[in-house]
């Protein structure tokens, strides 16, 4: 008879429910925005982007009698020029036209409901319309305060930094500023996104613990999280920028310059639309792998206590 015992099981020994980093979910997240409500998801990203930009093209055309896309893209514009715009050219009254409005809400919509729907067959869930409102409520009573704070704290410490008067400080400050309030939108988003996801889980352990589960699942990787959201805005809005200074600097003084820069935006817009789908699908996995370790936690805690 063997008198050594077998070491007992824990989460920790199961390689399923080790814990994991969320960096360890971007690999196999990478299909990104393709698929059937990805590729919903990139046309979403192209309205909101080309849609109220081209709209208000034709809108400043017609308001001011030319329209500075197709003629003087890449040149400057002087201070009287905007006065006439703005005072003779009627923009005064009606700065963007009804397409403008409606193209980007609507852009927006398809955004917000094509991914719902990405994430949540990522994330082996039904997309229903009550947890993707019900999320973000959630995310308002435990996301908006600490996330926003944090915000608030980065975006006026850069502010201080701008302010001493030295050039390189300056110019983080002048970067900087835009890219925390990107990352600050970015973090609430990515809470939105675990509390819809428990949402559509359902609350098998409660309403409390289900915001704790997911107030924890952010503020647990904080680092980690923090430069995916910073990383991702500064990549988002690099690939529009880029495009905006080889416009400045070529101007559009012929139409297949202004063609060239509208099918180079396009591709920048497709690209956020596809890293858009890539931070959804691995968020939905690291939400099924923590999911799963906090369920085997509660069920050991349960299973104590009974004991």
């Amino acid at each position: 008879m063997s008198f050594e015992e077998e070491r007992p099981t824990t989460i920790h020994t199961e390689e399923t429910l080790s814990p994991r980093a969320p960096w360890s979910f971007f690999a196999p997240a990478l299909p990104g925005g393709f698929g059937r409500w990805g590729w919903g998801l990139m046309a979403g990203w192209v309205l909101v982007l080309l849609g109220p930009s081209l709209g208000w093209a034709g809108h400043l055309r017609r308001a001011a009698g030319w329209s500075a896309l197709p003629s003087h893209w890449g040149e400057g514009i002087s201070a009287r020029d905007i006065w006439e715009l703005w005072v003779n050219g009627g923009l005064q009254h009606r700065l963007a036209n009804s397409p403008t409005v409606h193209l980007l809400g609507l852009g927006l919509v398809i955004v917000l409901w094509y991914g719902w729907r990405l994430q949540a067959e990522a994330g082996g869930q039904k997309a229903r319309l009550g947890p993707w409102l019900l999320g973000a409520l959630d995310t308002l009573l435990i996301g908006l305060l600490p996330v926003g704070l944090v915000g608030w704290a980065a975006y006026s410490a850069l502010a201080w930094a701008g302010s001493l008067g030295i050039d390189g400080l300056g110019w983080m400050a002048f970067f900087g500023r835009p890219l925390v309030v990107m990352a600050t939108v970015a973090a609430l988003n990515l809470q939105w996104w675990f509390c819809r996801l428990g949402r559509a889980a359902g609350l098998s352990r409660g309403y409390w613990a289900h915001l704790a589960d997911c107030f924890l699942r952010l503020w647990m990787h904080p680092i980690q999280w923090g430069l995916v959201n910073l990383g991702g805005a500064a990549l988002r809005a690099l690939l529009p920028f880029l495009v905006l200074l080889l416009a400045w600097r070529l101007g559009g003084g012929t139409t297949f310059r202004v063609w060239l820069f509208l099918l180079l935006q396009l591709a920048a817009t497709l690209i956020n639309g596809w890293l858009m789908g890539w931070f959804l699908r691995a968020a939905a996995r690291f939400w099924i792998h923590d999911a799963a370790v906090r369920d085997a936690l509660a069920a050991l805690k349960e299973d104590a206590r009974e004991a």
